[in-house]
């Protein structure tokens, strides 16, 4: 039986080797022509491509059992597009590669080949990073499997390229590619000392941890003493590891306290240090340390690896300001001491505890030994910075070079910072050109500091702009918030559109958080550019960015300032209609709404919300109510208040009326005419005790009394007023002239602005002199009018268009038409007899000069011409008294007044004149 099968078994290996060898002598008849035809003759030169693009790489290496074409001496015509790919990445041509790759079949079907990817990963981390870079591989995103970015990781690893290994945890992001479990192990081996980017990969690891991953990062908690990392790993791993692990961290920490009871001082006293988890590095300074390379590379020895937790007890004490602990431990580490990690940690121990004397000496002592680094020379310059010695951190930056040594960017960054912080923008732009000629570039960090200095000069933010466009890497969140402020602090939004634009194109919006939308919805809401608010509102909610209530509310407040106040609740109901959404919808929301409406007078609608409201069960405050009651006193629906303060009885719990509310009431009363019942309402709230009268609900008063004409009402309020402590101001004044002019009581307004002038060292305003003398003319006491305007003018006032249009058309209603002239040449600066103020003739407003010449009997009369002639081009530019846009349009589409020419020429044609008919029926009158 087994006999029989092995015998089938031969016969059919025979029949396929067959067709095998079949083939095989195919392909190399083939291969012999392919070369005999095309004329060519190519030598190997030791590196060889395969053929094969789908083949999965292994150990670094691609498959052997391909067919391996050399490239020597052919055009990029004859290449297949595989060969032309890995020619273009040994060129390092990453752009131009990732526009290929995206060519091919396999990677439209959405893989790309795994022999391509990586070459691919080891290329892109050997090339400079830069913006375009990094989003060109993240357009490969979900197309890259997990074995290439494994099997760079090794290469990284075998290397001891702790940056390739960083880059290429960052490419792995951007790129979506999925990270194996030997890839997690890698990285968290390269993290040993970078608490925060382990803390970073466990977030990025499925759930539950895998085992030998979990291992890992928990040695490594034991080392850098990160108990809080460790109880998130113990809650993400499975309940069957918890026993395996708990055994590796009690391992770990006894093999710490072993190390530390080997250095247990004479007297019994334990050199631990009693600090929490230490201070990690930069990573730019610990790839400078030499030593911290050595320990990485050699962390399974003994020695070095108590070394380093001897570093870390030194920055430990140091942080928690125990210098003598680090200075303790320091000392009895003896001949071990001389190591470059501890030097440097004993200078940080020192600046930490602000005791530049020990830095100093410490730093000597390296220097004479020759431990001294560039991460020693950044931390004593820190030190000194910190002390206000700036100078002498300066002539350390300056002895780097001398020493044959490379400045970093920390080495400016801390000058930078001070300079920025001392005001000293000019200082600080040196050093930045200084960093520029000595061959760094500027970072993110760079330009953060630069932008922290609360830039108000538009050509200092281009500049920092400028930089930012130059880095080599992309701008991070924190640079962008920054720049955000900087755009919006000096009112550029233009350029803050340009740079959000950029941000957003790196594919870094995932990176943004709502308040930053929030902010920036702010500004162009501010801005009125409501059509950038839209965008921003939408670029969020694209990029799956969940809003706040905070940045809902900045939206809503937008539109709503922007008079879209029905999109703003459209946009409330379809957040409410959404369950993931509802939350955000609340108080706040619906009292912005509110207020837009109550603004445009629509009570309906008011009304309509308010229900709404009720029916969502949003419970309304006391601003919700105090809006409700301003559209209802703005709207003229005062009948509606009684239920409404039902409503805020009964309201759990009950909202009490603020001074806000009743000061709405009594303006609402005042405005729909009905003088007693505001009178009403503010003897109920002195009655009750809580609330006192304000300057707002008395000038309120007033202007219901000037409506009414009711004076004794309006004197007794004054009364009350001072009784209660409440001092007038000049729209006070202008209320109470206003009534007596209108009752015919001119003196007794006369002597009430000179009493309580007087009383309160008031200075009396044009606009209640206005008031006065549009009074004097309503009571037909126009003499009195021409000494008023003598005293404005010694006052040292200045009468503005409304005030000479009212002496004009005053002067015009007296029968006084030379007066009126003379006042409308003081009006424009025209030599008179009459005094004029030193500042600038402010003109009339539109249509009082037409009053004039048709009083005047018609542009026609002489007359009106003499007075044309001497007002020249005045006539044209300022007779409206109103600022015109670039076209001589008046706000609101008003067509400017006729010009000089026109009465020159004969009647004026085309132009309407406001108060014509009433100058005519003047003019009429008195002939």
């Amino acid at each position: 039986m087994v006999a029989s099968s092995i015998s089938i078994f031969i016969n059919n290996l025979s029949q396929h080797l067959q067709f095998v060898w079949v083939e095989l002598t195919l392909a190399s008849i083939a291969a012999i022509a392919y070369f005999t035809l095309s004329g060519r003759t190519r030598k190997s030169k030791g590196a060889k491509m395969t053929l094969s693009s789908g083949s999965p790489v292994q150990n670094g290496k691609e498959p052997g059992n391909t067919t391996q074409i050399p490239f020597g001496g052919v055009s990029d015509a004859d290449l297949t597009p595989v060969q032309l790919i890995i020619k273009v990445l040994r060129q390092g041509r990453v752009l131009e590669a990732v526009d290929l790759l995206q060519e091919l079949p396999e990677t439209i079907e959405g893989n790309v080949p795994e022999g391509l990817a990586h070459r691919l990963l080891v290329v892109v981390t050997k090339v400079p990073r830069s913006s375009e870079t990094m989003s060109k591989v993240r357009s490969l995103a979900g197309k890259i499997g997990s074995a290439p970015l494994e099997v760079a990781m090794t290469d990284a690893m075998n290397n001891k390229d702790l940056t390739a290994c960083r880059q290429l945890h960052i490419i792995s992001n951007l790129a979506l590619i999925p990270k194996s479990e030997k890839t997690f192990e890698q990285l968290a081996t390269a993290y040993a000392f970078d608490v925060p980017a382990l803390r970073t990969l466990v977030k990025e690891a499925a759930t539950p941890l895998a085992k030998p991953f979990a291992a890992l990062v928990l040695e490594a908690c034991a080392v850098n003493k990160d108990s809080i990392l460790v109880e998130e790993i113990f809650a993400k791993i499975a309940s069957s590891d918890t026993e395996f692990l708990r055994s590796v961290v009690d391992k770990a920490m006894e093999s710490a306290k072993g190390k530390v009871a080997g250095n247990t001082a004479p007297d019994g006293s334990d050199q631990e240090s009693s600090g929490d988890s230490p201070r990690t590095s930069s990573t730019e300074d610990a790839l400078k340390d030499a030593s911290l390379t050595g320990v990485w590379s050699g962390s399974k020895t003994g020695f070095q690896k108590e070394i380093a937790m001897r570093a870390n007890d030194i920055r430990s004490c140091g942080k928690n300001g125990d210098l003598r602990g680090a200075i303790k431990v320091f000392e009895r580490l003896g001949p071990q001491a001389e190591n470059t990690l501890l030097v440097n940690s004993m200078l940080d121990a020192c600046v930490e505890c602000k005791d530049i004397r020990t830095a100093l000496e410490q730093f000597t002592a390296a220097k004479k030994l020759g431990l001294a680094d560039v991460v020693s020379y950044n931390t004593m310059m820190k030190g000194y910075i910190a002390c206000g010695q700036e100078s002498a951190a300066k002539t350390l930056l300056a002895e780097l070079s001398n020493q044959g040594m490379a400045a970093t960017r920390s080495s400016f960054h801390g000058l930078l910072n001070a300079r920025v912080n001392a005001r000293d923008l000019r200082g600080a732009w040196r050093l930045v050109e200084e960093m520029q000629a000595s061959g760094i570039n500027p970072n993110a960090v760079t330009c953060s500091i630069l932008l922290k200095g609360k830039l108000s000069s538009l050509a200092d933010v281009s500049r920092v702009l400028a930089l930012i466009d130059s880095m080599d890497q992309p701008m991070d969140e924190v640079l962008f918030l920054s720049v955000v402020e900087a755009c919006i602090r000096t009112g550029r939004l233009d350029l803050l559109s340009r740079q959000t634009e950029k941000f957003l194109s790196q594919g870094s919006a995932v990176s943004l958080t709502a308040p930053t939308f929030g902010s920036m919805i702010k500004a162009y809401g501010h801005a009125r550019d409501v059509k950038r608010v839209k965008e921003l509102w939408c670029q969020m909610l694209t990029h799956k960015i969940q809003p706040t209530a905070v940045t809902l509310g900045c939206m809503i407040e937008a539109l709503v300032a922007n008079g879209c106040t029905m999109e703003a609740w459209e946009l409330t109901q379809k957040m409410w209609s959404d369950k993931s959404t509802r939350g955000l919808v609340n108080t706040v929301i619906y009292s912005s709404i509110l207020k837009g409406f109550a603004n445009a007078k629509e009570t309906d609608k008011v009304m309509s919300l308010y229900e709404e409201m009720k029916s969502h069960e949003i419970t309304p405050n006391t601003i919700t109510f105090n809006t409700i009651l301003n559209a209802f006193a703005q709207g003229g629906a005062m009948q509606r208040v009684p239920a409404l303060l039902e409503d805020m009885k009964a309201a759990v719990p009950p909202v009490e009326p603020d001074i806000v509310t009743y000061s709405t009431i009594v303006k609402g009363f005042c405005n729909s005419g009905n003088l007693d019942r505001a009178i009403k309402v503010l003897k109920d709230m002195k009655t009750n005790g809580k609330y006192k009268p304000d300057e707002v609900m008395y000038n309120s008063l007033l202007s219901g009394c000037a409506k009414e004409h009711r004076p004794d009402e309006a004197l007794q309020l004054l009364s009350d007023m001072k009784k209660s402590g409440v001092a007038p101001s000049n729209y006070t004044l202008s209320m109470l002239v206003k009534l007596m002019g209108r009752c015919k009581r001119l003196n007794q307004a006369f002597i009430m602005l000179e009493d309580i002038s007087k009383e309160y060292g008031l200075k009396i305003n044009i606009q209640v002199y206005t008031c006065l003398i549009q009074g004097c003319f309503n009571g037909g006491q126009a003499s009195k009018v021409f000494a008023l305007h003598e005293k404005i003018i010694k006052e040292g006032l200045t009468p503005d268009a409304m005030t000479y249009t009212v002496l004009v058309r005053g002067c015009l209603q007296a029968n006084l038409t030379e007066k009126a002239v003379e006042f409308v040449k003081v009006a424009y600066g025209l030599p008179t007899e009459m005094p004029q103020s030193k500042a600038s003739p402010p003109g009339l407003t539109a249509g009082s000069l037409d009053e004039v010449i048709s009083a005047l009997r018609g542009p026609e009369s002489a007359q009106a011409k003499a007075l044309m002639a001497e007002l020249g081009s005045r006539a044209s530019t300022a007779a409206s008294g109103v600022r015109r846009d670039a076209r001589g349009a008046l706000p609101g589409g008003a067509r400017p007044p006729w010009r000089a020419n026109n009465y020159a020429t004969g009647p004026a044609t085309g132009p309407s004149y406001t108060g014509r008919s009433t100058a005519k029926k003047m003019a009429e009158k008195r002939s």
